[in-house]
């Protein structure tokens, strides 16, 4: 019988004022602050160390969708038509960029690439058409590009792929299913997509990370279904593809009996995030975070078995220091060893990881090797050749599985 997995309380927790779900996590660049996402128009910013609230960011007039933190900047898109940047340092409003095509379109996802002076936002479907916008930060008064038939629904999530690849390129998924990899820097939406598939599921969050010195995507669906993809190349003709699908249905984490120790069995409620840097087994397959009222888990598997607990993230004793609400979100600081959850009740909970048995399965030497990310100098094939990729693209882009 294997040994039962480890026990973690949170080592500090606090309840926001006014107990606000708390819907995201994300770190600061600069000032050691994470940044909390709520179904509102209001940013929490609150303190690492403490979990105390130290500001709130309000300038939008809806909910905000979306948070990205890069070089002292905070950037936030919002269902009221916005992308807003925060200074990290004064906390003030410092840019507002409007999401206008003929008439505001609400901004449900974003990216940012300081470094290529550009600020991406996904919008929802208005007028039949899904808009991803490219600005230019330099002159944001109106998109520099964009690319509106990549998506044909709401568009979910935007990411900046991982460094397994000579370029980066940009994750988009959307509620039509489609999964697409495409290049920030192409004006031409045509030569821009260079991969996609369609996976059938109305798709909640994605993301990317390394494995076995490969890049693989993952996605996690409205109705808790996982899915999983590696990057590699067509050896017909050398495009890039999205291959080795797996799907892992809701049943693996969802609706589950454990015996949590001290506390009787509990059943697992809901899947909270999908978690890569957390672990990776020797499948390619990532680590979860799985959640009931009264604890959360780290779930991963092994060779060809269903998820299992690698650790409980429980509620302390008495009900101090934890989550008595659904936990919507988690974060892991890797440097920190430290693993921040967020609940409907509005509280923050931190979790040390420093105590546990190591998670991560993969090869550090292979997948941590920090490519430089310069673009490849293959030559173009000729229009022909271009054009008949074009049209296998478009023949997989609403070809569900």
């Amino acid at each position: 019988m294997p040994p039962a997995p480890p026990v973690a309380f949170a080592t500090l927790a606090h309840q926001q004022p006014g107990k606000p779900y708390i819907t995201g996590i994300t770190p600061t660049s600069l000032s050691g602050h994470l940044i909390l996402q709520h179904p509102d128009p209001v940013l929490t910013i609150a303190d690492a160390q403490t979990l105390a609230p130290v500001e709130r960011l309000t300038g939008h007039s809806g909910p905000v969708t979306a948070v990205q933190c890069e070089e002292g900047s905070i950037w936030s898109s919002a269902k009221d038509a916005t992308v807003v940047r925060w200074d990290e340092r004064s906390r003030r409003a410092a840019t507002t960029i409007k999401a206008f095509i003929r008439k505001p379109l609400p901004v449900t996802a974003l990216a940012v690439s300081e470094s290529d002076h550009l600020v991406v936002g996904g919008t929802e479907l208005v007028s039949s058409e899904a808009h991803i916008l490219f600005w230019d930060t330099r002159n944001a008064s109106e998109p520099a590009y964009r690319h509106s038939s990549t998506h044909s629904d709401d568009i979910t999530h935007l990411v900046s792929t991982a460094r397994a690849l000579p370029q980066r390129l940009l994750l988009s998924t959307a509620t039509d299913g489609c999964v697409a990899l495409s290049d920030l820097r192409e004006t031409d939406e045509e030569e821009a997509v260079h991969a996609e598939e369609n996976w059938n599921q109305s798709i909640a969050a994605a993301g990317s990370y390394g494995y076995e010195g490969r890049l693989k995507i993952w996605a996690r669906s409205d109705m808790d279904f996982v899915s999983t993809w590696g990057v590699g190349v067509d050896v017909d003709d050398g495009e890039l593809q999205l291959q080795d699908f797996t799907e892992l249905p809701s049943s693996q984490f969802k609706h589950r009996d454990f015996d949590l120790p001290r506390a009787g069995p509990s059943v697992s409620d809901y899947l909270i995030d999908v978690c890569p840097s957390l672990g990776v087994n020797n499948r390619g397959l990532p680590m979860v975070g799985v959640g009931a009222n009264e604890w959360a888990s780290a779930f991963s598997t092994r060779e060809n078995r269903p998820y299992h607990p690698s650790a409980f993230f429980v509620t302390g004793p008495g009900g101090a220091r934890g989550h008595k609400d659904v936990v919507r979100c988690m974060y892991h600081a890797v440097r920190d060893e430290a693993l921040y959850t967020g609940s409907e009740d509005g509280v923050l909970a931190g979790w040390s990881l420093a105590g546990l048995p190591r998670l991560v399965t993969g090869n550090p030497v292979v997948d941590d090797d920090g490519g430089d990310g310069r673009e490849d100098a293959a030559s173009d094939d000729d229009d022909r050749g271009r054009h008949d990729k074009k049209d296998k693209r478009r023949e997989k882009r609403h070809a569900p599985y």
